[in-house]
């Protein structure tokens, strides 16, 4: 087996056993070469070969990062869930309102509110933080070319940012992402939940909807983090769930044969029910 080959193998043994996260860094090429006690080059074509298999991708001027996990013998690749993009990318991560702008939809917000709080039971085990711990928690209902469309609430630890910076900060054409990466906060990942709820009208969902009747909704729960780069650990820094009416979000699987990358779950918003 070559030497590049051999490298590779290793490589990908390390991602396994040292169970990275999608979205982690791997080390830089000069401690590879110190840890394994081989040539930059034969690591340059290892990491090369992983990149080409879709286990690790690139990105100028930040490192390499793990964009999926190896297969494991008797164990089936993770499905990737890839917001915005084709099975060719890995996974974007994007807001609402960059994806309205690229489909030519305007996206605003009404009854947007912002509060300080203490997180739930779920927020705080989301965003692995002791109970009670004080967060900032928005709530708004997102409308698309004026029609509503989805009611959602953003949850982020008060340390991170407090009530009062995101109210004076926050405008209504933006979602929680947009200012946080506009603050310079690396998020670099997310993990997505999908499911569906029944919304009630007396409930505080089907009240900001304008329900008149009971209503099935698409749900999207999402965990957002830094980069372990920068954060160490990968610090969970937003926490959302999202309703969506029917006819507002479509969601489409895309699958190749042979299995040569991620399949990839594309989202596209829509004004028309």
């Amino acid at each position: 087996m070559p030497l590049y080959a051999q490298a590779e193998k290793v490589l990908e043994d390390l991602l396994v056993r040292r169970q990275y996260r999608i979205g982690d860094r791997i080390p830089p090429e000069v401690e590879l070469v110190r840890s394994l006690g081989v040539s930059r080059a034969t690591i340059r074509a290892a990491v090369g070969r992983l990149a080409g298999r879709g286990l690790l991708v690139r990105r100028q001027g930040s490192g390499t990062f793990l964009a999926r996990l190896p297969e494991q013998e008797g164990q089936p690749s993770p499905v990737g869930i890839k917001l915005g993009s084709n099975v060719a990318q890995l996974g974007r991560l994007e807001t609402y309102t960059s994806i309205a702008e690229r489909l030519g939809v305007k996206a605003d917000s009404r009854h947007l509110r912002v509060q300080a709080a203490r997180a739930t039971a779920d927020e705080a085990d989301a965003l692995e933080l002791p109970a009670g711990s004080a967060v900032t928690r928005v709530w708004r209902v997102l409308r698309l070319d004026g029609e509503t469309a989805a009611w959602m609430i953003d949850v982020i630890p008060a340390d991170l940012m407090p009530a009062g910076m995101l109210t004076e900060r926050l405008t209504p054409h933006q979602m929680v992402l947009d200012l946080l990466l506009d603050e310079g906060i690396p998020v670099a990942f997310s993990e997505v939940e999908i499911s569906t709820a029944l919304l009630d009208p007396g409930q505080p969902a089907g009240r900001s909807l304008g329900l008149s009747q009971p209503a099935a909704a698409l749900t999207m729960t999402e965990t957002m983090y830094l980069d372990s780069a920068v954060s160490g650990e990968g610090r969970p820094v937003q926490w959302s769930r999202n309703y969506f009416l029917p006819g507002k979000l479509s969601l489409r699987l895309v699958r190749d044969t042979p299995a040569s990358k991620d399949p990839a779950i594309v989202l596209q918003l829509f004004t028309d029910a």
